[in-house]
């Protein structure tokens, strides 16, 4: 894969409520070594329309921070039937907080068609999961909710134009990516069908990793230690266990019939979380979730 080396990793340490690691890609500065450097890897294939440069387009006329921005090509449109990648990898180097993966995007693309669809792999790229629609992303936003499309293929991904910059987080358990003991890779795809188009494409700049204790989302103070909700489901259940600063994660749970039977077992899990027991039939469950510090059960009604 080529390699890009860019802006050094600033490294901040303040109070334990606070303490951050950031690393930084702003597609300017000069190379400096891969120790110290977030790594871009961009895909080998012929076909692949990602350039770092100056973009000269007209909905996508500068970087966000001057002057370059990674582009799907920074002069012409992105063509059709292709599939376009970068990606990069970063590691859960604390086992508290919450590992939050930053950047600023500008969108041209023809909706329901092609897409800006963003994964990520905890097995060094065997499997991909979709950060839109996994239930290891503890949260994602910044974008408009008319970007947000689904592909022919099935795929959650930004499609339409977004002619201003919009500053994306989504973030991980950091706890959970630490339980899994290995690094975390973020892959960008563009992928566009047989439809031809004028279409800019995705322009990517400021990327931005850290780990935190304090996210930039202020919640609202959890009274109770587990919160299961809704209790009445046509199938997606939400699990969320209170932040604290020690290691805390979700260890396993067990969905249970009225009888008592384990119906389905869930592994390791982060302390935000969500399951779907759409597969089961419509009755009376009972999960019970076991974090590393104690175990709670919850009844769930089952109505499809």
């Amino acid at each position: 894969m080529k390699k890009i080396y860019f802006l050094t990793i600033i490294l901040l340490f303040h109070s334990a409520a606070s303490a951050q690691i950031h690393y930084q890609q702003y597609f300017d500065g000069a190379d400096t070594s891969a120790s110290n450097s977030l790594i871009i890897n961009l895909d080998t294939s012929s076909s692949n329309v990602w350039q770092v440069g100056a973009p000269h387009k007209a909905i996508f006329d500068s970087a966000a921070t001057y002057p370059n921005a990674i582009v799907t090509d920074t002069i012409n449109n992105y063509p059709p039937n292709n599939i376009s990648r970068f990606s990069f990898t970063t590691t859960p180097f604390m086992t508290w907080g919450i590992l939050a993966i930053r950047w600023k995007q500008k969108l041209d693309l023809v909706k329901h068609h092609d897409g800006a669809i963003v994964e990520f792999s905890t097995d060094k790229g065997t499997t991909w999961s979709n950060a839109f629609n996994s239930p290891h992303v503890y949260n994602f936003y910044g974008f408009d909710m008319a970007n947000k499309d689904t592909l022919a293929t099935g795929e959650t991904c930004f499609s339409g134009t977004d002619s201003t910059w919009k500053d994306i987080w989504f973030c991980f358990d950091n706890s959970y990516l630490s339980s899994l003991g290995d690094s975390v890779i973020i892959r960008f795809t563009l992928k566009s069908d047989s439809t031809s188009n004028k279409g800019e494409g995705w322009m990517i700049d400021n990327m931005i990793t850290s780990v935190t204790y304090v996210h930039i989302v202020k919640n609202v103070k959890q009274t109770e230690y587990l919160r299961v909700y809704p209790t009445s489901t046509t199938g997606v259940v939400n699990i969320e266990a209170e932040k604290i600063e020690d290691y805390h994660i979700i260890e396993s749970m067990q969905l249970m019939d009225v009888k008592g039977d384990i119906v389905e077992e869930y592994g390791p899990a982060p302390t935000k979380y969500f399951i779907n027991i759409s597969n089961h039939a419509s009755g009376l469950y009972y999960l019970k979730v076991n974090t590393n510090i104690k175990s709670k059960t919850f009844p769930i009604f089952l109505k499809k």
